[in-house]
């Protein structure tokens, strides 16, 4: 059986399942923080995105091309905005996020990544002119607290010194590319058609990373003959379950329940991410488990309120 007649066979066994496709998209992206710390280890941040970027150019290719082909013009015309999607969504975030796993558990990235759907509401209440409650405001705030809780290791006093991991930082930038990425796609990305859009915006960040994969291999040489079978199975898990798979399923649980209620199932990287974080020798310490109580009470307040607008 050929790969895009699997993929479409597999939806259609799921088709009344959507839960299970949300449960299935957060499980492999949790995934992709364990796994992604781990190879970081040995593969350089860019390199590894334009690995992770051309294994999902090529798994996405035979499921999007007919797709491309169709909408081409539109595509160009719309040159401008798929740079910008590209730029934050899919090169930015990912090469943020393997430099910031060099110097940060998986754990903590996917704590402080939680807090994406409540960047996205506040940037939708500055740029969409989206309402704001006062629930919300509280979430927020909730939230807010938690991350610093978690980045201070519960150290408080840390705040008046700054010593923050510079890792942490650039999991909260990486959050700020997404999110800026999520509202553009909010404002304008209706116009576009959904496979053929994510699979330009794939080939063009590959084509943004290569000057910085040239500017890394020349401080950090790097060998392919470096990764074993082991290494290369991550890779390509990375390149296929959280960059494609995950997508796939994600957007037929979102067509079938919603966004809002699929929202919610965000939470779940941070379980996911914490099982898995087991296996590389991670555990909860008791500051992460404070702060992911405090974050996750505030997204669900933010969403819960999100939810009740919207009358779900």
């Amino acid at each position: 059986m050929r790969y895009k007649e699997f993929l479409h066979k597999a939806l259609e066994y799921f088709q009344g399942k959507p839960y299970l496709l949300l449960v299935f998209s957060t499980l492999f992206w949790g995934g992709n923080f364990v796994i992604g710390r781990s190879l970081v280890q040995t593969v350089p941040p860019f390199h590894l995105s334009i690995m992770r970027l051309g294994l999902g150019f090529l798994f996405f290719l035979p499921f999007a091309w007919a797709e491309w082909k169709q909408r081409k013009e539109l595509m160009l015309k719309n040159w401008r905005l798929l740079i910008l999607l590209s730029m934050t969504g899919i090169a930015g975030f990912n090469s943020l996020l393997y430099i910031a796993l060099q110097s940060t558990t998986s754990i903590n990235a996917s704590l402080v990544n939680s807090t994406a759907p409540l960047l996205i509401v506040i940037l939708s209440v500055i740029f969409l002119k989206d309402r704001l409650y006062k629930h919300q405001c509280l979430g927020i705030a909730m939230s807010f607290f938690g991350v610093i809780w978690v980045i201070s290791h519960g150290q408080l006093g840390l705040l008046k010194k700054l010593q923050f991991n510079n890792g942490d930082l650039l999991v909260i930038l990486a959050v700020i590319f997404w999110a800026i990425y999520s509202i553009l796609m909010k404002k304008w990305g209706g116009s576009l058609p959904s496979k053929a859009t994510f699979l330009t915006t794939l080939f063009l960040g590959i084509v943004m990373l290569v000057p910085f994969l040239i500017w890394e291999n020349m401080k950090i040489p790097f060998r392919f003959e470096q990764l074993s079978p082991g290494m290369w199975l991550s890779v390509v898990y990375i390149g296929f379950f959280p960059s494609v798979l995950s997508f796939v399923c994600w957007n037929q649980g979102v067509i079938s329940v919603g966004p809002s209620r699929a929202s919610n199932f965000l939470h779940l990287i941070v379980i996911f991410s914490g099982i898995f974080a087991l296996f590389i020798g991670e555990t909860y310490t008791l500051h992460q488990f404070i702060g992911a109580v405090m974050i996750i009470s505030g997204v669900l307040c933010v969403w819960q309120e999100k939810n009740n607008e919207f009358g779900n």
